[in-house]
């Protein structure tokens, strides 16, 4: 939650799968700072809630898309416009790996987003070129962020994504970064945090940026 009275603009930041198969705080302990880059949104002045969509921890190595998992962030986001101090007209969607995949087909089927941010997001063993065309519901600007050096499955998932936005003359930016760290890049606070802080603090109408 930001210092001050509000309303504040609104966050739902979905995890990656190292949530899911290892729990929280168990992933913290194996790199992941989940905790670091909500804080760092709500220091833009961003209320941030981040759902944990499994309740017991499925595993290590536990990488999978289960359909439960749309449904979770659904629930989220109207959630999250009903917390106090939030403007519900200012919702963003964020997601990274498994969370980037279940962010951009909860997105699919909203139309009270500003913003939608896609981290490396995962292709979910087909997924997303299962689901591709549904981009065609998407209303939200939309950034995507991913390092050269991450899997294929993970580029080609993106390149997909972009493909089919512009082709339906889709508001979207792609970054592709050539600065090392592959997909644990988004593990925590980097130097592509100030690429998504910029995006979220346009799109949210946040004034005084940094």
């Amino acid at each position: 939650m930001p210092k001050g009275d509000g309303p504040f603009p609104v966050a739902v930041f979905n995890h990656g799968s190292i949530v899911d198969g290892w729990g929280w705080p168990g992933a913290r302990a194996r790199g992941y700072q989940l905790d670091r880059v909500c804080e760092a949104l709500a220091s833009e002045g961003i209320v941030t809630f981040a759902p944990i969509r499994e309740i017991n921890p499925r595993g290590r190595g536990f990488m999978s898309y289960e359909e439960k998992y749309r449904e979770i962030v659904m629930r989220a986001v109207d959630h999250a416009k009903t917390l106090a101090k939030v403007d519900p007209s200012r919702v963003a969607l964020v997601g990274f790996s498994m969370g980037g995949l279940v962010s951009f087909l909860v997105s699919t089927d909203r139309n009270d987003l500003r913003a939608l941010a896609l981290l490396a997001p995962a292709a979910g063993r087909g997924v997303i070129g299962e689901n591709v065309q549904r981009a065609s519901g998407i209303s939200a600007p939309t950034l995507v962020l991913i390092e050269a050096s991450d899997a294929p499955p993970i580029h080609r998932g993106v390149n997909m994504i972009e493909q089919t936005m512009r082709d339906q003359n889709k508001n979207i930016k792609v970054v592709r970064y050539e600065r090392g760290g592959g997909h644990e890049l988004f593990y925590d606070l980097g130097y592509w945090w100030n690429d998504l802080r910029l995006f979220l603090r346009e799109h949210l109408s946040i004034s005084g940026a940094r």
